[in-house]
């Protein structure tokens, strides 16, 4: 009788539902690399390539001026004095950014 009761308590829990392991969050999958661009001489760096969405990109300005990195769309609006940096964490799409203060300034970053 001890036989038949274990096995079947086995045959009860072998039967219970098992939840499969949750996946993994998408970002996860993804560690965010951090892209830095450089301000000089009334110019932005060059635009780094191969950014995914998700990752930072931190803007330092090395020029005697005071910049801003300000996307078109309203996103991103970061006053940098001279020597100062800042950074935001980019979504995919192409963000063009220009400088408030020397609106000649312009950049286009290509996020996947």
């Amino acid at each position: 009788m001890t036989t038949l009761r274990c096995g079947l308590w086995l045959l009860a829990v072998a039967s219970l539902p098992v939840a499969p392991a949750a996946a993994a969050p998408a970002s996860a999958a993804h560690a965010a690399r951090v892209h830095v661009i450089m301000i000089d001489k009334m110019q932005y760096g060059p635009m780094p390539t191969g950014v995914r969405a998700g990752d930072i990109i931190e803007w330092t300005n090395h020029d005697i001026l005071e910049h801003s990195v300000t996307a078109r769309d309203g996103s991103v609006d970061l006053d940098l004095k001279a020597g100062a940096s800042g950074r935001f964490t980019v979504t995919a799409g192409s963000h063009t950014y220009f400088c408030k203060f020397h609106p000649t300034m312009t950049a286009t970053l290509l996020v996947r």
